[in-house]
């Protein structure tokens, strides 16, 4: 470690002193961690993890402190900083009892009405965040919802689609086909109101597919009439127009045209998306085989 970085370190140390002396744990926590900061530039990992740890006391302390005077979102939020230093500081059983505290916030939150709650929608997706790096998404879909409320009755429409995505995220990778197409229409829904036309066709389409993939062939072909209207207003690039008239063929049961479609697309597509679609083709066939909602057409022409 250089000299400039020990007396950076020195000068830091004094302020996490004087810091503590004045109840100022917050403060003090934050000194700490950029002292850890310099200790792994280092690569002096045993002293990164005690001040890790000493970070995560200090953030503790201060939730603690929030909590016994009844500040208990502020509180939630620095449980979730010193769960992080925990974490990181391999003190896993400190870092347990931090997120009970977490835990036992929201769920006492969820149980009375969303205007009771005294913070904004960017704090619950700080907790929505969390919920998910501990691979509760159950849960985090739950807060990612309630927080893009929050966010549209903010009037911060953006924000609110990217709460509904990140909730439909958390379904897709529960397995829940239907609900994720709910949340990604609704993203879709606000990202039109803030005017963010790129992100709102991209996301009419991801519904419209998974639509397909419940069997809602009505929904998917209205998703679809949005997305290209999205791509209309927003003079959006050609690839997202052509996926919107592929989820409408597909939706239609238009099996000749979507194959046309999809050959000039599929190999411009992520190959998990090229998985989605051809499952929506597969779908889509079944369904003109049993000869159930849609009409056995191979071609409008």
């Amino acid at each position: 470690m250089s000299q400039k970085q020990n007396d950076k370190i020195t000068e830091l140390l004094e302020r996490v002193e004087e810091a503590v002396q004045q109840s100022k744990y917050e403060d003090a926590a934050r000194f700490l961690r950029r002292i850890a900061a310099y200790s792994g530039l280092s690569r002096d990992m045993n002293k990164f993890r005690i001040f890790m740890a000493k970070a995560g006391d200090l953030y503790r302390k201060a939730a603690e402190d929030l909590w016994k005077k009844g500040r208990k979102l502020k509180a939630a939020l620095l449980f979730i900083e010193a769960t992080k230093c925990y974490n990181t500081s391999g003190s896993y059983d400190k870092a347990s009892a931090c997120e009970e505290m977490i835990y036992q916030y929201y769920f006492s939150m969820r149980r009375i009405k969303i205007c009771s709650f005294e913070g904004s929608a960017q704090d619950l997706k700080h907790i929505g965040d969390f919920l998910r790096s501990k691979g509760d998404l159950e849960t985090a879909e739950d807060c990612y919802c309630w927080a893009a409320e929050k966010a549209a009755k903010e009037g911060k429409f953006a924000l609110s689609g990217g709460l509904y995505r990140d909730a439909g995220d958390c379904s897709w990778h529960l397995g829940n086909t239907g609900r994720t197409a709910e949340e990604y229409s609704k993203a879709a829904e606000k990202y039109i109101i803030a005017k963010e036309y790129f992100e709102a066709a991209w996301h009419y389409n991801i519904s419209g597919f998974l639509f397909i993939l419940d069997g809602k062939f009505k929904e998917a072909s209205e998703m679809a009439r949005k997305a290209g209207a999205a791509c209309l207003e927003g003079k959006i690039p050609v690839i997202l127009d052509r996926m919107s008239r592929l989820c409408g063929y597909l939706s239609k049961g238009y099996i000749y045209d979507a194959e046309r479609e999809w050959s000039n697309l599929r190999r411009k597509m992520k190959a998990n998306y090229v998985q989605l679609i051809e499952r929506c083709f597969m779908k889509v066939r079944a369904a003109l085989k049993d000869r159930g909602i849609l009409q056995n057409i191979n071609s409008r022409h």
